[in-house]
């Protein structure tokens, strides 16, 4: 899998020189023992600068992970009034051994998003850290830290996306309910009535038990103005088609998503039905020799190939 590329803008945020000595922030907790009483909770420390962006850190008091707990430690992007939503960090974070100054470190570099994003985890094993031997929890009193060596705001470089889906906010759904009549006597295709859907138009085709699908209700959602697309794009579709039960309402019920563009409109997508259960007197999707089907569409988004 290929990251994403970020440029990175000079012009906002900065790094150490070379041979610049600066203290890391410590955060020290006094009491954890009343943090660690009440169970799995998250603590913040106080705002503090460095490379130009405000950062604060977090502290998973127990932390889960397959089975096992620890104490884990984040760094995380505290500057509300900053205008970059991306920035690039090379930081250091710590857990100190306040005894033997072996202490627990972490380095790396990491994306943050937006205030909420938490980059990589420094972490200990909870046993190890409550442990008196270990250095980390003295007189009930913990000591962590963090070291911003480089940060820098950046942005997406859109040369390099090879495709776009650009998501509705509005996915309502569009239910059409085809009732049909006289279905075991008809020999040919039958098409259902245009119908709207997501700023396009669609229509139901249905095979009842032809040669094509013998032994199969074939049903399929088609776009009629698909030919409108524009070249390299597609319709991000979620449809479903219900067949519904007239006598007991256990409905038969069918869904899938698929793309739509002026290449893939014929066919774009469709379920089968068995036509033995569907004849099946006790089953009620077949009374008095009329079918209901709900189709329901719903335009997630628009592709775009760049």
């Amino acid at each position: 899998m290929v990251s994403p590329k970020y440029v990175i803008d000079p012009k906002e945020g900065g790094e150490k020189k070379a041979g610049e000595r600066t203290d890391p922030f410590r955060w020290m907790i006094d009491g954890f023992s009343t943090i660690a009483n009440r169970g799995a909770d998250t603590y913040y420390s106080g705002s503090f600068t460095a490379c130009s962006f405000n950062w604060k850190l977090r502290l998973e008091s127990v932390l889960e992970e397959d089975g096992e707990k620890y104490v884990g430690l984040y760094l995380s992007h505290d500057d509300a009034a900053s205008k970059s939503s991306v920035i690039k960090a090379i930081y250091k974070l710590f857990i100190y051994d306040q005894l033997h100054e072996e202490h627990i470190q972490k380095e790396g570099q990491d994306y943050f998003h937006s205030t909420s994003h938490d980059g990589f985890c420094c972490k200990v094993a909870l046993n190890k850290f409550n442990s008196p031997k270990s250095g980390l929890l003295v007189n009930d009193c913990c000591i962590f830290g963090a070291d911003v060596l480089e940060a820098f705001a950046c942005k997406l470089d859109k040369e390099g996306v090879s495709e776009t889906l650009s998501l509705n906010k509005d996915i309502t759904p569009r239910i059409y309910t085809w009732v049909i009549k006289d279905v075991s006597k008809s020999k040919v295709l039958l098409n259902s009535e245009t119908f709207a859907a997501g700023g396009y138009d669609w229509s139901i085709l249905l095979y009842p038990n032809l040669a094509r699908y013998k032994g199969f209700l074939a049903v399929f959602l088609w776009m009629d103005n698909a030919a409108n697309l524009a070249p390299k794009t597609s319709v991000y579709v979620n449809c479903s088609f219900c067949l519904l039960d007239q006598h007991n309402a256990k409905h038969w019920k069918r869904s899938g998503k698929y793309l739509f563009s002026s290449e893939s409109s014929n066919w774009a997508w469709g379920a089968l039905f068995r036509w033995r259960k569907i004849q099946d007197p006790s089953r009620g999707f077949l009374l008095n020799e009329t079918l209901i089907i709900e189709a329901s569409v719903v335009v997630l988004g628009v592709v775009t190939l760049a």
